[in-house]
């Protein structure tokens, strides 16, 4: 009974892989987005209103549109260590990790082998 290590590296090269960090990134940033457009309503709802004209549904509509777009425009810039602090909880990977999870890779796949061909050899002395 061995270690599949192609799966391993199957498994290991779909999270490590730049299209799934650029896509870990986009969804990270729209979360944070999400918490600031939250955050943006929550301080319109307590603006007082006066009642003198009636608030219509293109208002509401459009008011939501530019909350959304504020909060986007703030979680990519202003608020990017928000972003960032996401990414990273959720896994994403910096320029000098990729360069230093390469390494601890192929390190864990030299033992992985090492371990392999241990067990191959103790299944043919009987052991």
């Amino acid at each position: 009974m061995g270690i599949d290590i192609k799966k391993i590296e199957q498994l290991t090269k779909n999270f490590n892989s730049p299209e799934y960090q650029k896509q870990l990134r986009k969804v990270s940033e729209e979360f944070a987005a999400w918490y600031v457009y939250e955050v943006f309503k929550k301080m319109y709802d307590t603006v007082p209103k006066s009642g003198l004209l009636q608030e219509s549904f293109g208002e509401r509509w459009f008011r939501e549109m530019l909350l959304q777009q504020y909060s986007l425009k703030a979680a990519r810039t202003d608020l990017k260590d928000l972003s960032d602090m996401i990414y990273r909880s959720l896994g994403g990977k910096t320029l000098s990790e990729d360069v230093n999870s390469a390494k601890s890779f192929e390190n864990k796949m030299n033992m992985l082998n090492a371990l392999n061909s241990l067990i191959s050899q103790n299944k043919e002395s009987g052991e």
